[in-house]
């Protein structure tokens, strides 16, 4: 059973809010590390540090690799033009799905000021 986490927070770029929510736009299974991290440490840490703690949470959204445009499976023989899965047509890309709000944190990595927990 899944266990819901109670966690929300803002992040700023001077005093412009970028991001406020849950984190719930970032996959299960990068998204307790990165709560657990900011619920820890986003206090304590200068500019530099939330900077760093934000975009080594966040390196796999930017990771690329081949994959299948009908059932987005990962390919790994780049010498064939259709997936071994389902058939479909393969093409390079993102591994994971874009988000505007993951972007625009991703937009200002190394601006960011702040990180403000809300529970």
């Amino acid at each position: 059973m899944e266990q819901k986490i109670n966690f929300s927070c803002k992040i700023y770029v001077d005093n412009d809010e970028i991001y406020s929510g849950d984190l719930s736009e970032i996959p299960e299974q990068f998204r307790s590390r990165i709560i657990w991290d900011i619920s820890e440490w986003a206090d304590s840490l200068g500019k530099r540090g939330v900077n760093e703690l934000l975009y080594s949470h966040l390196v796999w959204y930017d990771e690329r690799g081949v994959i299948c445009q009908s059932c987005s499976a990962t390919i790994e023989d780049l010498d064939t033009s259709q997936c071994n899965e389902c058939g479909g047509e393969i093409k390079e890309g993102y591994l994971y799905e874009r988000n505007p709000k993951i972007d625009k944190i991703m937009t200002c990595i190394g601006m960011i000021s702040k990180i403000q927990v809300l529970n």
